[in-house]
C-alpha cells in the first residue's frame, strides 16, 4: 500500500514533480496542524489529493474507472477543504465526501457486478458495529442521520471494492490496490468518527486519521492507474 510503492524507475519525471508536490503539501499540512496556523492547513490539506487526480488523469489511456475515481477525488478534495474551514461547514464536507464515495461505488461497480453477499454481510456488519458504538456511547446529536447515511455510503464502497478481488478480468493489482484504498479509508473515517462524536480523545488522533486517508486514496489512485484505461 501506499505512495512507497511506486516503483521510480518507472515513473515519468512529471509524476515524480507532482508526487513530490504532494508530499511536501502533506508535511506542510501536518506542521500547519501541528502549528495550528489556519491559512497553511486551508492551502495546503487539497493539495495531495487534487495531486493524485492529476496523476490519474494524466495517465494516456483513460476509461471510465479512471473518470470515477478522479471525481472521487476531485469530490474528497473539496471535502477536505469544507471540513477544514469550520465546523459549521462540516456537513456540507460529509456531503462532498459522500459524493466522493458514490464516485468510487460507480467506479468499483463498473467493472465487477458480481454481488458476493458474503463480503457484503461483513462490510455492512462493520458499519452497523462502528454506528452502535456512535450512537450509544458517543455523542451524535442532529448528525444522527447524516452520519447513518455517510456509514451506508462507505461501506457500500468498500463492499464494492472488495467485489473486484479475484475477478479474472480486473488486473490483481488495480483489484488489490482498490480494496486496500477503501479498507484505510474506511478505517480513516472511523477513527475521525470516534474522535469528533465522543468516543475517543487523544492529540494523535488527528494525524492518524490525515496519514491514513492520504494512504488510502493513494491505493485507489494507484488502483486507476494499474488498470490502465481499461
Amino acid at each position: 500500500m501506499s505512495l512507497v510503492s511506486f516503483n521510480p524507475e518507472t515513473m515519468t519525471k512529471r509524476s515524480k514533480i507532482i508526487i513530490l508536490i504532494g508530499l511536501v503539501a502533506a508535511v506542510l499540512f501536518i506542521y500547519g496542524l501541528d502549528a495550528d496556523i489556519y491559512w497553511l492547513r486551508m492551502i495546503t490539506k487539497p493539495i495531495p489529493v487534487l495531486c493524485m487526480a492529476l496523476l490519474v488523469a494524466l495517465q494516456p489511456v483513460k476509461g471510465r474507472y479512471q473518470w470515477l475515481v478522479i471525481t472521487g477525488l476531485l469530490f474528497s478534495a473539496a471535502g477536505d477543504v469544507l471540513l477544514e474551514a469550520s465546523p459549521n461547514t462540516f456537513i456540507f464536507g460529509l456531503i462532498a465526501f459522500l459524493l466522493g464515495h458514490v464516485a468510487y461505488i460507480m467506479a468499483f461497480t463498473y467493472d465487477s457486478r458480481k454481488p458476493y453477499w458474503g463480503r457484503g454481510a461483513l462490510a455492512y456488519g462493520y458499519g452497523v458495529l462502528i454506528y452502535a458504538v456512535l450512537y450509544f456511547i458517543g455523542d451524535l446529536g442532529d448528525m444522527t442521520i447524516p452520519v447513518l447515511l455517510y456509514v451506508l455510503v462507505i461501506c457500500t464502497m468498500l463492499w464494492r471494492a472488495s467485489a473486484r478481488l479475484g475477478v479474472p478480468e480486473i488486473r490483481e493489482e488495480s483489484a488489490r490496490t482498490g480494496f486496500w484504498g477503501a479498507v484505510v479509508f474506511v478505517f480513516s473515517d472511523t477513527v475521525l468518527a470516534l474522535g469528533r462524536f465522543g468516543v475517543l480523545a487523544h492529540p494523535l488522533l488527528r494525524y492518524v486519521v490525515i496519514i491514513a486517508y492520504w494512504m488510502g486514496q493513494m491505493d485507489i489512485t494507484r488502483s486507476a492507474i494499474a488498470q490502465k484505461g481499461e
